[in-house]
């Protein structure tokens, strides 16, 4: 019986001990300048949820609200060495109205107070997509692309070169139960590790935004489709939030800079769908 009492007793000394070294541990950090100043400054990078917006069949998606986590982002600028805001680690809470519980939805345009433009284009030919490529490179853009099935066999290596330059790619199809989008939405996500997929759609189409659902893809609508003037379109319609779609041939190639110096020029950061509309 003794022995006992005595495990009981050191395990308790143990288990103590651990607390006592814990909150020391605790009132240290308190105490430290880095911990200091998050504290003092964490409530400035916190944000909202904001729901998306719905409208018969079509949505605007929301954007996910954010707080610091303060003990992770202590952590990590510690292990920096020095405080900074580029060190914060988030908390993120996706809004009540989501696009990920509505994703037979039609999305029409990113939410505008993201202050994003998404360029998207859809692909046929191989004519002038390396200089359409060479382009958004050099603007450091992050764009979208749709592509027919057979420009996406005949294109592998260009396709795996442009998901790892941050750009996204996706199928282009009139039909989305072709047996071509199964096993090319299965090479994007699985051999690409592509982490989402949309379809592209312009007019109602239950069938398609079904059998995308199904598959785990969101369903655009572009806001504004251009192709043989697209500068004076994108000009006359742009708006925050804009899904811009731009069929790749020679008047896209030879207005795109001015597209996007133009675009920026509005204060909008240009990324690809991912980035922009999901929450």
């Amino acid at each position: 019986m003794r022995k006992i009492f005595k495990i009981i007793g050191l395990i308790s000394l143990t288990c103590f001990s651990f607390f006592i070294t814990e909150k020391t541990v605790t009132v240290i950090s308190d105490m430290d300048e880095i911990m200091i100043e998050i504290k003092n400054k964490k409530d400035e990078f916190k944000s909202d949820s904001v729901d998306a917006i719905i409208n018969g069949n079509t949505i605007i998606p929301g954007i996910s609200g954010k707080e610091v986590n303060v003990n992770k982002s202590y952590k990590n600028m510690k292990r920096n060495g020095y405080y900074s805001e580029k060190f914060y680690i988030y908390n993120y809470s996706l809004p009540k109205i989501s696009l990920t519980d509505n994703m037979d939805k039609y999305i029409i345009n990113g939410n505008p107070d993201k202050r994003m433009v998404s360029l998207i284009f859809t692909v046929d030919s191989n004519d002038e997509i390396n200089d359409i490529l060479t382009i958004i490179n050099n603007y450091k853009v992050n764009a979208s692309f749709f592509v027919n099935p057979t420009w996406f066999s005949n294109n592998n290596e260009l396709i795996s070169s442009m998901i790892k330059k941050g750009h996204n790619v996706n199928i282009l199809l009139d039909d989305y139960t072709n047996s071509s989008f199964d096993w090319i939405d299965m090479v994007l996500k699985r051999i690409n590790k592509q982490n989402s997929g949309f379809c592209y759609n312009v007019i109602d189409n239950d069938k398609n935004i079904d059998i995308c659902k199904l598959k785990g893809n969101y369903t655009v609508r572009p806001t504004i489709i251009s192709d043989k003037t697209p500068l004076v379109d994108i000009k006359s319609k742009l708006q925050p939030g804009s899904l811009l779609s731009l069929k790749v041939n020679k008047e896209v190639k030879k207005e795109l800079s001015s597209i996007i110096i133009y675009i920026k020029s509005k204060g909008y950061k240009l990324t690809n769908l991912e980035e922009h509309v999901l929450e």
